[in-house]
């Protein structure tokens, strides 16, 4: 690579931030902690106690610091087992998986409309 491919590959990222920051993250997500995903815990996202969950009308009611939130889970919405709280690695869940009384960290799938998950964390302690 020559120099002056480096000045523009640096000032590119300078100006544009890392490359692939974003796609990185997305890969690791399943394995963050619930409420320590950089940028996204708390700015886009609602940290909570599952109220209820209705399988048929596919609706997740959460309580948090902001009240009871619905949020639609769709196919698309990726869930996930958060076991850092007993050592272990966060693996794969399904909808069966979001029962009330259990912790949980929701990203949106669109910031400004708080209504459709992209994906749910949800803690394990047993």
């Amino acid at each position: 690579m020559n120099a002056r491919y480096t000045v523009l590959v640096l000032v590119a990222m300078a100006a544009f931030g890392m490359p692939g920051t974003a796609v990185a993250q997305e890969a690791t997500e399943q394995f963050i902690p619930i409420g320590e995903s950089p940028g996204v815990s708390r700015e886009e996202s609602y940290l909570g106690e599952c109220v209820a969950y209705d399988a048929e009308d596919r609706v997740l009611q959460m309580h948090g610091n902001r009240g009871i939130r619905r949020i639609l889970i769709t196919e698309k919405t990726r869930i996930w087992l958060d076991r850092s709280p007993i050592e272990e690695t966060n693996v794969v869940g399904d909808p069966g998986d979001l029962l009330p009384g259990r912790r949980m960290e929701v990203r949106y799938a669109d910031p400004d409309d708080k209504e459709v998950a992209d994906w749910v964390k949800v803690e394990i302690v047993e």
